[in-house]
């Protein structure tokens, strides 16, 4: 029983490290501001994190025939125990 319980665990813990570290998405906080974070999953650094969300921003601001204007951003480093993480704020901008 004891076995089958540490495998159990090892197993959803190995499941875990391999699940994705998305987001939940583009989400509008006011009008024309819009946030997005994720966990960096293989990425050490809030750089790297950053870099992508940028990305997904721009293509959204694209998607509108925008450009897309940071606001602000968060990120915390790969730790101990710890994703990198990262968060952004934006606005979709005429060109």
């Amino acid at each position: 029983m004891k076995k089958t319980l540490v495998t159990l665990v090892v197993t959803a813990g190995l499941m875990a490290g391999c699940a994705s570290t998305g987001t939940g998405g583009i989400v509008e906080i006011s009008p024309n501001l819009y946030m997005l974070g994720e966990l960096g999953g293989w990425d050490y650094t809030a750089s790297s994190v950053k870099a992508r969300l940028y990305k997904q921003a721009n293509t959204f601001c694209l998607a509108k025939n925008l450009t897309m204007s940071p606001v602000s951003d968060t990120g915390t480093d790969y730790g101990l125990g710890t994703y990198a993480s990262a968060e952004i704020k934006f606005r979709c901008v005429p060109k």
